[in-house]
């Protein structure tokens, strides 16, 4: 893809042709490369974690989900973001069996989160490796972008979100591991349209991702539990691309 906005993040690996002829690709940590400021501005999107308000939409009022979420408007032919408005969350029932038909108003990204150099370069490099056609290359999107965060205390468990085999209702949606600590589970399913089983992997490492069409696949994630007697927690950067026709 010819963009004016040089892109910072390199793959060895062939993302493109994975989603050309599987609508998905795993890609693992050591896969990236990066230049040094980018890294420190991970760093500094990583700590950001730990102090994130709690998720107030979860069954039963469980407490082990922490989340942010907002929206940018991305144009792909010139790697321009400008962060929307903050707005509530929705997914129709049809896609999201658990917390679907529900307005969620999550907490919004901080000033600090929003203008990380990182983020930003992160949704330009996973567009840019979806075969989009040119229309869509050159066209708007809105690009939702959460950050969350699930915590399984001793003895109990922490769900991903949402539950279930679901959609995220998107065109494209990428996954990055964030944190990753003393964690079992957290299995990756992948479904195809019509929900037959095609693929489970499980993310080892930080920045390990897997990125797919959402509008023709389904995925889910088990959920965690500690290895050990402390908890475990497990990250995520997720990002869903909405082409605006």
């Amino acid at each position: 893809m010819t963009m004016t906005h040089t892109l910072q993040i390199e793959a060895q690996h062939d993302i493109y042709g994975d989603l050309l002829r599987d609508n998905y690709s795993i890609i693992h940590a050591a896969d990236l490369h990066m230049p040094a400021h980018l890294q420190t501005a991970w760093q500094r999107l990583q700590s950001e974690y730990p102090a994130m308000p709690a998720d107030n939409f979860l069954p039963g009022n469980a407490a082990y989900r922490f989340r942010r979420y907002d929206s940018f408007t991305f144009f792909p032919s010139t790697g321009e973001l400008t962060l929307k408005p903050h707005k509530t969350y929705f997914q129709d029932t049809d896609i999201n069996h658990v917390t679907g038909g529900i307005i969620r108003d999550f907490a919004p990204l901080t000033e600090t989160i929003a203008s990380n150099p990182f983020l930003h370069e992160l949704i330009r490099f996973d567009f840019a490796r979806f075969p989009a056609d040119a229309a869509m290359r050159n066209g708007e999107w809105r690009v939702d972008v959460h950050l969350i965060r699930v915590v399984a205390q001793t003895g109990e468990t922490g769900h991903p979100t949402p539950e279930g085999i679901h959609r995220d209702g998107a065109e494209f949606v990428t996954v990055h591991i964030a944190e990753l600590d003393n964690v079992s589970g957290g299995e990756v399913s992948i479904y195809d349209d019509a929900k037959n089983h095609l693929a489970s992997f499980t993310l080892q490492n930080v920045m390990d991702a897997y990125l797919f069409r959402d509008s023709v696949l389904w995925h889910g994630v088990t959920p965690i539990c500690p290895r050990t007697s402390q908890h475990g927690v497990r990250s995520i950067l997720t990002f869903d691309y909405h082409y605006i026709r």
